[in-house]
C-alpha cells in the first residue's frame, strides 16, 4: 500500500476507527510507517465533509466551481455576479448540509473555507478534510497581499482608491474573525466531545449499579423467602408433641 492509498483509506473509514486503523497500516507497512503516523485524526466536521465528497462529488465539484467564480469576481469587484454566486453558494451550501444526519455545527463553516481555498478545495475534493483551513470564508488568505484585478492608475480617482482600501480592510477583518471563530468552534466541539465521552461513562456506570441493586434486592427477597420457611418449620416443629 502507498502512501495516496492509506489516506483514502484512513480518511474514508467511520472517524472512530481512524486511529486503530492508521497504527494498523503503520505497523503494516515500514516504508510509509513515520508518514502514516503523522496524519492526524479528522474533527467531526471535516469527517462529514470527506463522506460528503464521496457519497455526493458532483455537489462538492459544484460547490468548488463556485469558489473559482467567485474568487474571479472578487478580483474584478464585479458586484453583480458576486450578489448572484452568492446567492447559489447558499442553495449549494444548504444542499450539502441537508445531506448529513446530525451534522456538526462546524460543517457549513468548514465547507465555505475549503471550498474558497485552492489547496483546500484539492483536499475536500479528494475527501482528504483533517481540519478547516486557517483562511477561506472569502477567497483571501490572509497570508498574502490583496491583489485586485489590475487597472488603470491615470484614471482611478481618490474616491475609488478609497474604496479599494476599505474592500480590503474588510476582506481581512472578515478573514481574522472566520479564523478567530473557527478555532473557538473546534474547542468547542473538543469539549462537547469530552462532555458527551464522559456521559457515556456515567451512564455505563449507572447501568452497573442498577445490576448490582437488583442482584442485591434478588438476594434480598431470596434471604426472606428462605428466613420465613425456616421459621414456619420451625414452628411446625414446636407443635409436635
Amino acid at each position: 500500500m502507498d502512501l495516496g492509498a492509506a489516506v483514502d483509506r484512513l480518511y474514508g473509514l467511520p472517524r472512530e476507527g481512524f486511529t486503530a486503523e492508521r497504527d494498523k497500516i503503520a505497523k503494516a507497512e515500514p516504508k510509509i510507517r513515520d508518514q502514516v503516523r503523522k496524519l492526524r485524526k479528522p474533527t467531526v466536521a471535516a469527517w462529514q465533509a470527506n463522506q460528503l465528497a464521496r457519497k455526493h462529488p458532483r455537489d462538492v465539484a459544484a460547490l468548488v466551481d463556485l469558489g473559482r467564480r467567485l474568487r474571479a469576481a472578487q478580483e474584478t469587484l464585479n458586484g453583480p455576479e458576486l450578489r448572484e454566486l452568492s446567492r447559489r453558494r447558499i442553495e449549494v451550501l444548504d444542499k450539502l448540509v441537508g445531506f448529513v444526519e446530525d451534522a456538526s455545527p462546524g460543517l457549513r463553516d468548514l465547507l465555505e473555507r475549503s471550498y474558497t481555498d485552492p489547496a483546500a478545495s484539492d483536499d475536500l475534493m479528494a475527501g482528504r478534510v483533517v481540519t478547516a483551513p486557517e483562511g477561506g470564508g472569502w477567497g483571501f488568505d490572509p497570508a498574502t497581499p490583496f491583489s485586485p484585478a489590475p487597472r488603470d492608475t491615470a484614471r482611478e480617482t481618490k474616491h475609488d482608491e478609497e474604496r479599494r482600501r476599505a474592500l480590503e480592510e474588510a476582506f481581512r477583518a472578515a478573514e481574522a474573525a472566520d479564523a478567530e471563530a473557527q478555532r473557538a468552534l473546534e474547542a468547542a466541539e473538543d469539549r462537547l466531545r469530552s462532555a458527551a465521552e464522559e456521559v457515556d461513562q456515567l451512564q455505563a456506570a449507572l447501568v452497573d449499579a442498577r445490576a448490582v441493586r437488583e442482584d442485591a434486592e434478588q438476594a434480598v427477597r431470596e434471604a426472606r423467602r428462605e428466613a420465613q420457611q425456616r421459621a414456619k418449620e420451625l414452628r411446625a416443629a414446636e407443635r409436635k408433641p
